[in-house]
């Protein structure tokens, strides 16, 4: 296992930096920062076990300070924090939060390697949930032992080998009694369905793993070959109606299950279908995707609209500090002189002066903005949005940052020229995505 674990760090190239380890007390975790532990040396590895109490369990209280024992034994630091009072206590609310908190410690510990203890059991259980709920080629792939800052390298080992591990080097570790409780569905699965299909197959979990990669393969190619087909049909974000019609229907379900995936909350095939039967049906030109937006034909284009919904949610800003809204968090701290200030319109970093308070927003009417380069007075946000080519149905997702009407910054795409810095003396912000 050690071998295993120290090919997957040097595949990443994760070596000579600070890691952040997923920790629960559980089995997997304790192999895994044991694991680490062991080529700690030899990679150059600073430790940092972070680990999130959800508040739910009373034995969470022990498993804070068997976090901090955990830690010291192996020369790891820890990091602990717990989930608010007020809390939803379901597992959607739960996994945000850990992943939440995951990504605050990544920026605490200022390194870009989470590394988490999800094993070969865990994709299969993935696998048979998203089955029994219907799933797609993409959910076929499971658990991927990558993705952004997240890292896996127990993905290919099994539960049993795990606990041997911890049995062979007498390492404790803690029984999460939740996993016992049938309620929750994948604890069901593992207790109650697995077993049975040990029955049928006693190497089930080698075979169901062979499916996982020939279908990570598969997707692979459809996704190249999809990506070539998109180049030439699809511009600004508009299909083009006749060069999507000489498509077969297979290739077309797959560009519309691509194209509407942010819109459609169920991409079942009934619904890919009765998508494409409107885009060939000469007598209708226009069907609803959701609430707030509809696929229309004109033409020779197939586009999607937008309706114009005021999002009103608002976070007031009244100093430095942490802000989460909606899918991300916005950084604000004093800039270091060890900053590069520079200010860089398309990065999720800028540097600006301001008094507080501040809002971060969606647009509004009204909006004005004196956009980075420009000497002219304020124009409209609606003008300068136009200018930068936004897309009608992304203009309403837009983030700003603003002092009354005025924008200090449209996140992602340029600050004002008003608010730009002068010196050192200013401000830093981060606008970082929350992947999960």
């Amino acid at each position: 296992m050690i071998e295993t674990v120290k090919n997957f760090l040097n595949k990443y190239n994760i070596k000579n930096k600070s890691v952040v380890i997923g920790f629960s007390a559980g089995p997997d975790s304790c192999a895994l920062a044991h694991i680490i532990s062991k080529l700690q040396k030899e990679l150059n590895l600073e430790l940092i076990l972070a680990y999130f109490n959800h508040g739910w369990r009373k034995e969470a209280q022990e498993e804070e300070r068997f976090t901090v024992d955990f830690a010291k034994k192996i020369n790891a630091k820890y990091y602990i924090k717990k989930a608010p009072n007020n809390a939803k206590k379901n597992e959607e609310t739960a996994r945000e939060l850990r992943y939440n908190f995951f990504i605050e410690s990544a920026k605490k510990f200022n390194t870009d390697s989470v590394i988490l203890g999800h094993n070969k059991n865990d994709n299969i259980e993935t696998l048979i949930y998203r089955l029994i709920k219907g799933t797609s080629i993409k959910g076929l792939t499971c658990i991927p032992e990558n993705r952004d800052i997240y890292y896996r390298p127990l993905l290919k080992i099994e539960k049993k080998d795990i606990l041997e591990y911890l049995k062979i080097n007498n390492i404790e570790y803690k029984i999460d009694s939740s996993n016992e409780d049938v309620k929750y569905k994948r604890n069901l699965i593992r207790k109650k369905i697995m077993p049975q299909m040990e029955l049928i197959n006693p190497n089930y979990l080698s075979s169901i793993e062979n499916l996982i990669i020939n279908s990570i393969n598969t997707k692979t190619i459809i996704d190249n070959l999809i990506l070539s087909i998109k180049d030439k049909i699809i511009k600004n974000n508009e299909i083009k109606l006749t060069e999507f019609l000489k498509l077969n229907q297979a290739l077309r379900l797959e560009i519309l299950n691509d194209y509407l995936k942010d819109y459609l909350k169920y991409r079942n095939s009934k619904n890919l279908y009765r998508y494409d039967n409107f885009i060939s049906d000469n007598s209708k030109n226009k069907i609803s995707l959701n609430k707030n937006c509809f696929l229309l034909k004109k033409n020779n284009l197939i586009y999607i609209q937008t309706k114009t919904i005021k999002n009103e949610k608002v976070i007031k800003i009244l100093s430095t500090g942490e802000f989460y809204f909606e899918n991300g968090l916005l950084t604000i701290e004093k800039a270091k002189k060890e900053d590069k200030i520079y200010p860089n319109s398309k990065e999720n970093t800028c540097y600006l002066n301001f008094d507080f308070p501040l809002e971060l927003r969606h647009r509004k009417n009204g909006d004005k903005f004196c956009p980075y380069g420009t000497k002219s007075d304020k124009m409209k946000l609606k003008d300068f949005l136009i200018n930068e080519k936004v897309e009608q149905n992304k203009k309403d997702e837009i983030l700003l940052l603003t002092k009354d009407k005025e924008v200090c910054w449209v996140i992602g795409y340029k600050i004002s020229e008003k608010y730009k810095q002068n010196n050192i003396d200013c401000y830093k912000l981060t606008w970082r995505k929350i992947d999960g």
